[in-house]
Formats: C-alpha cells, structure tokens, sequence
C-alpha cells in the first residue's frame, strides 16, 4: 500500500476522532489531494501548495470536473467556506515540518479560514517527500509570526493586489527571461506621487489602455509585463492594482536610504522611494533572482525564489 494513502487514512481518521477545526493539507505533488478525492468523508479540508504549477492545475481540472473546491486566492474568497475543500497557495517554501506547517496556518489565518482557538490536524509535505509527517496543531495567535498579517493590513494597498505583484516578482527571479536572469522592481501605492518624483525612460507602454486591461489581477496581463520587465525602470503601480506606467526612473534623492551591502542603485532608489511615499516597492535582483520587499526604506522581506525560502526583515 502507497504511504500517501496509508498517512492520508491516519490523518482523517485522527482529525475526526479530535473534532478538528479542520484537516490542513500541505502539498507539493497533488498526490495528496488525489487521495483525498478516493476516500470518504465529512471533514472540512484546505488543501495548501507553494507550487504555482499545481495550484493551476487543480484549479483548472476542478474548473473542468465541476468538483466542490474552492480556491482561496483574493479577500473577496475568504469567506467561501462551505466548498468541500478549500485551496490555499504558499508564498513561500519553508524547510521543516514545524515551519512549513506554521506557514500554512498563518496563511490559512490571513485568509480568515482558521481562527485563534481552532484544532488543526496537519499533513506536511516536502519537494523530497509527499505527506510525510502529521503534526497536531492549535491556533494560538499570539505565538504565530504575525508580522507579514500585520504588514499587509498596515499598507494602504488591497492584500490581493500585494500577492499578485509579489508572485510575479518571484516567478520573474526564478524563471528569468529568455534563458537569462533579469532585475526589475515594482512600486505599490500612490502612484500619482512617485510618478511626480521620476521620469519616463520609454514611451509609457500602458498609456490608452482601459484599467481593466492594466490591472495586475487581470491574468492575461502576466506575460506582458514580465517581457517589459527586461527594460530598465520600475512599474508604478497604483494601490487598487492599475499599471500606471512601466520604463520609470526614479529621481528621488538616494543618500540618507541604509540598504545592506551589495545592493545596487535600483534597490537604493525604491528604497528612497518608499521611505518618503505612501507606497510599498518589490524588487528583483538580477544576480540571484533574490525578490526583497521595501516598506519605510528598509527591507522587510527577503524570499529566495529558486527555492523559495522567506527571510523576514523587521517589521
């Protein structure tokens, strides 16, 4: 009999005897959720998955199969809890049980399906190894790293619009464009004030274009703006998601900003930018493809894309 199988059983099993909140799966192949599919069951499920691929699959074959799965990705779905499983991607990859399940739940509780208090029964999953340990779990909030909740909820930009910039920032450092790596940097916020204190490179590639079709959440939008991502420049990118301009230098003063060692004048000037605006700024190194987040000019968020470990900054 497969492991998958034997440790998904003991896993339903052992939350259903708990009365858990929920059972909280953490995939990287999807065998997981194959077997779930096979058993049955009443147990409230969220399934959660740091790969973007698998995330688009099972998005599209329960699109195709009509299965009750909801995919929690923007605020607007947070409350959608009476599908019978729930999907939650991961922003990041974390290298331990412990880690990889408390990132999770801290997904889980930023998204309001879990809460202070609950009982989760949680499968782990590694890139090496899928479901293979069970770790028993109650919320308590106030032992969980907030401080990204809390981040996001402080800036004056929507959480989805953040997560949306972010993921393109992380598939850009770690897919590269055409065979080669490439650096980019996104600013978040008031976008007409940046756009005051910079000057256009290149023609605005966005102007004339309706904000539908400029907006990050707008999937068919991704590939045009990673291609643009090879120019030199930053996006601006206004606090409901609307590409304002891309090709943008920066003109902001760069000498009071304390980045650490090795970075170059891109991060310095977003940095700059965001300590004296309203505005949060993505950025992408070229050597590395390393993705750091800048709050107040100072880095608040580093996360290694190639295999996508978080370092939090202080915040």
């Amino acid at each position: 009999m497969h492991h998958v199988q034997v440790v998904m059983r003991s896993a339903l099993q052992l939350a259903e005897e708990l009365g858990a909140t929920a059972l909280l799966v953490i995939t990287e192949t999807g065998e997981s959720f194959e077997e779930l599919k096979r058993l049955r069951h009443t147990q409230r499920v969220i399934l959660a998955t740091p790969s973007e691929e698998l995330f688009q699959r099972m998005l599209k074959e329960a699109t195709e199969s009509m299965l009750g799965v909801d995919f929690v990705d923007s605020e607007e779905h947070a409350d959608a809890e009476m599908a019978d499983t729930l999907v939650v991607r991961l922003l990041t990859r974390k290298s331990t049980h412990s880690e990889i399940v408390e990132e999770a739940v801290l997904r889980c509780v930023e998204k309001g399906l879990l809460h202070d208090r609950d009982v989760v029964v949680a499968v782990s999953s590694t890139t090496s190894c899928e479901a293979c340990a069970i770790i028993y779990m109650e919320v308590r909030k106030e032992s969980l790293d907030l401080a990204l909740y809390r981040f996001l909820h402080e800036i004056e930009v929507r959480p989805e619009v953040f997560e949306a910039v972010l993921n393109i920032a992380l598939e850009i450092g770690r897919e590269g464009r055409e065979g080669r790596m490439i650096g980019t940097a996104f600013l978040i916020g008031d976008a007409e004030e940046i756009l005051k204190n910079s000057r256009q490179l290149i023609l605005n590639p966005f102007q004339g274009h309706v904000m539908g079709e400029r907006s990050v959440l707008n999937p068919e939008i991704k590939e045009s703006i990673k291609e643009l991502a090879q120019l030199d420049g930053v996006f601006v990118i206004s606090k409901d998601g609307v590409i304002e301009s891309a090709g943008v230098y920066l003109t902001v003063d760069t000498s009071g900003v304390d980045i650490p060692r090795g970075l170059g004048s891109r991060h310095a000037a977003v940095a700059a930018t965001t300590a004296k605006m309203r505005c949060v700024g993505i950025t992408v190194s070229q050597s590395g493809g390393i993705v750091r987040v800048f709050k107040d000019g100072r880095v608040v968020l580093t996360i290694e894309p190639q295999r996508r470990f978080c370092m939090r900054g202080h915040m």
